[in-house]
């Protein structure tokens, strides 16, 4: 669509993100006729409204069209994640505490805190912002010396405690944004009673007062001044919790995780089958961006989500419940096959140990403790049986995962958990995301050199999984690198059996160009929003190079 720039009036096609009213010929006359005139003329398509159900939330007040640009926001505090893996606690390659790039533990350091830096000079440092926030702080430290027990560099610099004293320290520079991160939902009550708690105050709040802030609060004591006016363990605790319930995970182009408090992209509803997703941009300030993932009607709520999209129904409730603090009544929840999906459904044993060909599926799926029954024959088993037999399934996929598992290991548990678990269940999509990649890229499993019967089961299970994301993302905004890789794989064995097809004087089955370049061209669709990531850009460059050659491939024909 076009209309007349609301600046210059000359034709133009790009539309006001906000009241999508007014059109512009470029940016730059957008923001001149933003100052001049339509600041005070703009209304949102959204209103904050709230219920005794949900609390806030962000509801359409005319119909939104798909893609629109929601808001964008810049965080109010950014550091590591609070939630590091331990491996990423033992690493000796750490985040730059000026700019988050990787360094080497014990190679330079913030001349002031003695904190690890990836130069002495790095513009992070002195950053208010940035580092400048807590470095006052952190020089109360004592930290290990060259030639010290390794251990005790790694308990001393604890980065998942460093947002958590940023946070903190926000009241020195910004007391406005340090009560605005406060008065965030920080679930105080309900969390003292959970291990969470228990965790943060040993990992966090113990580790904070016994190597910065006691330090600080002697000196303050001594001098009579008050460097931080609010500094207590509950207040540590509360900053914790609202941690846990609104810091967003932030990608960075290294393949670095960080975290960071969006004020206005914390309050979007959660629904397990969104409308709207964000991205980041880490070249102006990890600015947020939300917008429509597809149409959005009149009344309707802005919804993103929490969890995984490719997690079963109890899992993701128990997350939410767990670590949000409400429980998830979506559509998605509600249905027991997870529209269509079985994504949590468990193979029926049948009576007498006679498999009915049937799947056993939560009666209740919105309660904890309901029991299971076929969708076949009588059979039902309890939630404690399902429970049990899930998560020990779940540690063996865990284990094969977690470890530099042979691809025989890989194909040797799908075949067992095909006979426990329906073809679409999330422990085995898991395994056969990684399986398609193995196959084509291990040594002894370059596609060159797969059998035929291991080049059709790859394609098999690429087709079966871009069935599961057709119903799950049929907009393709939330599972964008997971069926990225999917349909770059499915090009890879299409190829392969075309090269084999065409080298064969009898084939059985034809593979023609169009479904390699529609899988290609996909690929390339859904991928555009996730530029902003290492991974995204990696397997952009290696679909573009598949369509290099698919149309060089195309001109030999044509020759």
């Amino acid at each position: 669509m076009e209309s007349n720039c609301g600046f210059c009036g000359v034709q133009a096609k790009l539309k006001c993100a906000g009241c999508q009213q007014v059109y512009y010929c470029n940016p730059d006359h957008q923001k001149k006729h933003w100052k001049a005139k339509h600041k005070s003329e703009c209304v949102k398509p959204y209103e904050l409204a709230s219920n005794d159900e949900i609390g806030r939330f962000l509801m359409a007040t005319k119909a939104i069209q798909k893609d629109t640009v929601l808001f964008a926001e810049n965080p109010l505090v950014i550091g590591p994640k609070w939630n590091l893996d331990e491996y990423e606690q033992r690493s000796t390659v750490v985040p730059c505490v000026g700019c988050f790039t990787d360094c080497v533990l014990g190679q330079f350091f913030c001349e002031l805190c003695r904190w690890p830096a990836c130069r002495p000079d790095c513009p992070g440092l002195a950053n208010s912002n940035l580092h400048g926030l807590e470095c006052g702080v952190l020089r109360f430290g004592r930290p290990p010396k060259p030639g010290d027990d390794p251990q005790s560099f790694f308990d001393f610099y604890r980065y998942d405690a460093l947002l958590t004293l940023k946070c903190l320290t926000m009241q020195i520079h910004h007391p406005d944004l340090f009560d605005q991160i406060i008065n965030l939902e920080s679930h105080y009550d309900q969390r003292k009673s959970t291990h969470y708690y228990t965790d943060a105050d040993e990992r966090v709040v113990s580790y904070l007062f016994k190597n910065f802030l006691d330090p600080l609060q002697k000196l303050e004591r001594k001098e009579g001044k008050t460097v931080l006016k609010t500094c207590d363990r509950k207040t540590l605790h509360m900053i914790g919790g609202l941690l846990e319930v609104n810091a967003m995970v932030i990608p960075l182009t290294n393949g670095r995780e960080i975290c960071g408090l969006y004020p206005k992209g914390c309050m979007l509803e959660h629904n397990c089958m969104p409308n709207s997703f964000y991205t980041f941009d880490c070249s102006k300030g990890m600015k947020l961006t939300f917008k429509t993932g597809r149409d959005i009607q009149k009344g309707e709520h802005l919804t993103t989500t929490y969890t995984h999209s490719l997690w079963g129904t109890q899992l993701r409730r128990e997350h939410l419940k767990t670590n949000k603090y409400f429980t998830c009544r979506c559509t998605r929840c509600a249905d027991p096959t997870e529209l269509g999906t079985f994504l949590s459904a468990l193979r029926c044993m049948g009576m007498e140990n006679e498999p009915c060909g049937g799947f056993q599926l939560p009666i209740d799926p919105l309660s904890e403790t309901s029991d299971w029954k076929c969708n076949r024959c009588p059979v039902q088993i309890t939630h404690d049986q399902v429970n049990f037999l899930v998560s020990k399934i779940g540690e063996e996929v865990d284990d094969v995962m977690g470890r530099k598992s042979s691809v025989k290991e890989f194909e040797d548990l799908v075949f067992k958990l095909q006979n426990f678990l329906h073809q679409n269940h999330f422990h085995l999509l898991t395994l056969k995301h990684s399986l398609i990649q193995m196959y084509g890229h291990f040594p002894g499993y370059h596609l060159n050199e797969l059998s035929d019967e291991i080049l059709h089961t790859k394609l098999k299970m690429c087709r079966e999984m871009m069935s599961v994301i057709e119903v799950l993302d049929p907009e393709s905004f939330r599972l964008t690198l997971y069926a990225g890789v999917i349909l770059l794989e499915q090009h890879a064995a299409l190829v392969e059996l075309k090269r084999r097809q065409q080298s064969t004087v009898a084939a059985h089955e034809k593979y023609d160009l169009n479904e390699i370049l529609l899988c290609l061209l996909r690929a390339k669709t859904i991928l555009r929003n996730e530029m902003g990531t290492l991974q995204g850009k990696k397997l952009m460059e290696q679909i573009e190079n598949a369509l290099q050659n698919i149309e060089a491939q195309s001109h030999d024909v044509e020759r």
